[in-house]
C-alpha cells in the first residue's frame, strides 16, 4: 500500500509541474528522481538505469524514426508536394464543403508542430461563400487536422506507444483505425451537415489533378504500403523514402540548411529520452509491479485509472506522445496483463487524446484560433460533442474486446 501512495505522490507532482508549464522533458526527468529516491533505487542504480535506456536500441531506434517523421514533413512541405496534393483534390472533390477541409486533413498526415496553422488559410480561402463563423473555421480547421492520431504510424504518439509496450506498430494501427473512421464521422456530423452543399471544380480538370495528385504522394503511398501491407520496420521504411526522396530534391543549400535544421527540434529529442528513461527506472524500481497489488484487471478502479491518467496528462499538455510517455508506463502491467490486451491499449490512448483535443495549451487549437481570432468559449461548444462522441465509440470497443 506504501508504494501505492509513493505513486501518486509521482503523479500528484508531475501534474502541479505540468500544470505550471515546467518543459515536459524535465517534469519527466524530476519523476524519474522521486521514483528512484522513493523507491530506494540507489545512486548507483539510477545512473546505470539512465545510461542503459539511452544507449537502448529501443531508444536509438525511436529518437532516429521521429527525426526522420519531422524531416520528411519539412521536405515535403519544402517541395511544395503538399500544396499540389490539397490543389489536386480540391478539384476532385465535387463538394466544396469537403474540399474545404481537405487540406486540414492533408497537413494531419505528416506531423509538425503547429501544422494546422499551415492549413487554416486554406481553409479560409475555401470557407468563403459558406457565411462560417470564426469558431466555426476553428473547430473545421483543427477538428478534421487531428483525424489521423489514432491509427497513422508517423505520428510520435503512436510510434512511443509501439516501443513502450514493444509492439509492432501495424498491430496499433489497424486496431485503432475505426477511431479515425468514427473521428471522419464525428466531422461530418458536427461540422459539415449543416453547412449547405455546392458543386466542386468543372470535371474536364480532373485527368490532370489524377496526374498530379500521384505525382505528390507516391512517397506517401510507399510508407503506408511497405509500413501497413508489408509490416517493415517504420525505421527501416522512412530511412529508405526519406533518402529516396531527399535524391530527386533539387535544393540549393540554404533550403536544405532550412530543412534539417527543422528535423533537430532538441525539445522533442529530450522529451524521447526522457520518456523511455521514465519508463526503464519505474520497472526497474519495482514501482510498476506493486500497481497490480491494488487493482484488479476487471475492475471499476482500473477502468478509471485507464481514463483519468492519460486524460489528466494529455489535458494539460495538448502533446499527444506526453501522455502516452507518462501514462502508458505505468499503466504497462495491465495492458501486458495475460498477453497484450489491445482494447486496453485503445481505450487509454482515445482517452488521452481526448484531453489533447480539449486542451487550451494545444498548440493547434492556440494558433488555428488566435488566426481566425474566435474566443474558446463558441468552440468549445462545437467541439466537446464529437470528442465525446468518438471517445463513447472507444468506450463501446473496449466494453466488447476487453
Amino acid at each position: 500500500m506504501v508504494s501505492i501512495i509513493y505513486l501518486l505522490i509521482i503523479i500528484i507532482i508531475i501534474v502541479i509541474l505540468i500544470k505550471f508549464k515546467v518543459d515536459i522533458s524535465l517534469v519527466l526527468f524530476s519523476g524519474s528522481i522521486l521514483v528512484g529516491f522513493l523507491f530506494h533505487s540507489g545512486v548507483k542504480n539510477f545512473f546505470v538505469t539512465l545510461v542503459n535506456s539511452i544507449k537502448s536500441p529501443d531508444t536509438l531506434s525511436l529518437v532516429a524514426t521521429v527525426i526522420l517523421v519531422i524531416y520528411f514533413g519539412a521536405l515535403l512541405a519544402k517541395r511544395g508536394d503538399l500544396s499540389r496534393m490539397v490543389s489536386a483534390l480540391r478539384v476532385l472533390i465535387n463538394d466544396n464543403r469537403v474540399s474545404m477541409v481537405v487540406p486540414s486533413s492533408i497537413m494531419g498526415l505528416l506531423p509538425m508542430p503547429g501544422g494546422a496553422l499551415i492549413s487554416a488559410p486554406m481553409l479560409e480561402e475555401g470557407s468563403k461563400g459558406f457565411q462560417l463563423n470564426p469558431a466555426e473555421k476553428t473547430f473545421l480547421n483543427f477538428w478534421f487536422r487531428h483525424l489521423w492520431e489514432y491509427c497513422w504510424p508517423l505520428y510520435p504518439g503512436l510510434i512511443v506507444a509501439s516501443t513502450i509496450l514493444k509492439l509492432p506498430i501495424f498491430v496499433l494501427s489497424r486496431f485503432q483505425f475505426p477511431l479515425t473512421l468514427v473521428a471522419i464521422l464525428a466531422g461530418l456530423l458536427f461540422g459539415l451537415k449543416k453547412i449547405k452543399f455546392k458543386a466542386g471544380i468543372e470535371k474536364t480538370k480532373k485527368l490532370s489533378s489524377l496526374i498530379h495528385l500521384f505525382h505528390s504522394t507516391w512517397h506517401i503511398s510507399l510508407i503506408i504500403i511497405f509500413v501497413i501491407a508489408f509490416k517493415i520496420n517504420v525505421l527501416y521504411v522512412m530511412i529508405g523514402v526519406s533518402l529516396l526522396v531527399s535524391v530527386l530534391t533539387k535544393f540549393n543549400k540554404k533550403e536544405w540548411k532550412e530543412v534539417v535544421k527543422e528535423s533537430f527540434q532538441y525539445k522533442t529529442i529530450l522529451l524521447l529520452f526522457s520518456v523511455m528513461f521514465f519508463k526503464a527506472i519505474l520497472l526497474n524500481s519495482g514501482a510498476i509491479a506493486s500497481l497490480t497489488k491494488v487493482f484488479t484487471p476487471q475492475g471499476p478502479s482500473l477502468w478509471l485509472l485507464l481514463f483519468f491518467a492519460p486524460f489528466l496528462v494529455g489535458f494539460l499538455t495538448g502533446v499527444n506522445h506526453a501522455y502516452v510517455g507518462v501514462a502508458f508506463p505505468i499503466l504497462l502491467p495491465f495492458f501486458l496483463s495475460g498477453g497484450v490486451n489491445l482494447a486496453y491499449i485503445m481505450f487509454s490512448y482515445a482517452s488521452g487524446f481526448a484531453g489533447v483535443l480539449l486542451s487550451p495549451v494545444h498548440l493547434c487549437l492556440v494558433l488555428t484560433k488566435q488566426y481566425f481570432k474566435a474566443d474558446f468559449s463558441p468552440i468549445y461548444k462545437l467541439l466537446i460533442p464529437p470528442v465525446i462522441f468518438v471517445w463513447l465509440f472507444a468506450f463501446l470497443m473496449f466494453i466488447i474486446y476487453k
